[in-house]
């Protein structure tokens, strides 16, 4: 079976987001049908944050997707006391994402919420957000999250390869599932880490043929033929479904992201992504009269893993 190869390498640039943090933004420049059904991915690199310095992101608003954040690990310094997001949305339903914590955020029709950090903590912080596609007919859905603790999350040895773990946030891998079960879009999500000289093959459902792959610690080689990369950088796949991975001697950790391509139009502004102009500006009409939360938002909680 032929692997996939890498189409396009990127070293995605910095910028400040939110209440003032820096950001990785990881498909910057990427063409939409390069990434569709994902349309954002960012990164909060591990840094050191002293107290106040982290103010997280203020109340905003969300129409026509699926928010997908990821809290890889909040650590050290206070973090027994403080170390949590404080989650609340526009009718006050809060909730707290703690290290390893995981949420699939349907907004649907639309959402305003907050995701805030005590001023009092200080400590090691790395987070992800991805936003992943909606299709036209779903875009105006009520709001539904699912919010998974990082127990709930399988974490796989591989069979083949014991020097190879991978936490599944979504999708399955060695029969272990993740009780995240996004509607309306196929996607699989995977956080890897292999030792060094450690080899994989990924198999990736057929249809999903849009793959993602960016490391945030180590280096390897990926695809075939293999390209060598690094830390920080994103490599996105062609559509063949096996992926193959090599790590160096220093190991290496990615996220790697795959989906099924909607292949309908994208239109965006801000916090808003719809199909066309008119929906946009509709959006934003909603938005200043108020009717952009009209929908209840419902809410699940995975606490443990699946027996």
């Amino acid at each position: 079976m032929a692997a996939a190869t890498v189409v396009k390498k990127l070293s995605p640039p910095s910028r400040l987001e939110g209440g003032g943090f820096t950001i990785k933004d990881l498909l910057s420049g990427a063409p939409n049908d390069y990434i569709d059904p994902f349309l954002m991915w960012h990164e909060l690199p591990r840094s050191y944050h002293k107290p106040g310095q982290m103010p997280g992101a203020p109340m905003h608003c969300h129409r026509g997707f699926n928010e997908v954040p990821y809290c890889k690990e909040i650590s050290g310094g206070n973090s027994e006391q403080y170390g949590h997001m404080k989650m609340r949305d526009h009718a006050g339903k809060q909730d707290l994402m703690r290290p390893g914590d995981f949420q699939w955020g349907k907004v649907g029709c639309g959402i305003e919420h907050e995701a805030l950090i005590d001023g009092r903590w200080e400590g090691y912080l790395h987070f992800f957000q991805l936003w992943v596609n909606l299709p036209k007919a779903h875009k105006m859905d009520a709001p539904f999250f699912q919010d998974a603790a990082a127990a709930a999350l399988p974490v796989v040895t591989l069979a083949q390869n014991p020097l190879v773990t991978a936490k599944v946030l979504v999708g399955g891998l060695q029969g272990k599932d993740s009780p995240v079960q996004p509607c309306h879009v196929s996607v699989e999500y995977l956080d890897y880490t292999l030792e060094g000289g450690a080899r994989i093959k990924h198999q990736a459902p057929p249809e999903m043929t849009t793959k993602l792959l960016y490391i945030y610690k180590g280096s390897g080689s990926i695809g075939n033929p293999p390209i060598s990369a690094k830390m920080g950088e994103l490599l996105i796949l062609s559509s063949e479904s096996l992926v193959e991975i090599e790590a160096g001697s220093d190991g290496i950790c990615f996220m790697l992201a795959t989906g099924r391509p909607l292949g309908e139009p994208v239109v965006s502004h801000g916090p808003f992504v719809m199909t066309t102009k008119e929906e946009i500006m509709q959006c934003f009409k909603d938005y200043q009269s108020g009717a952009l939360c009209r929908k209840s938002c419902t809410y699940e909680r995975y606490d443990d893993a699946a027996k």
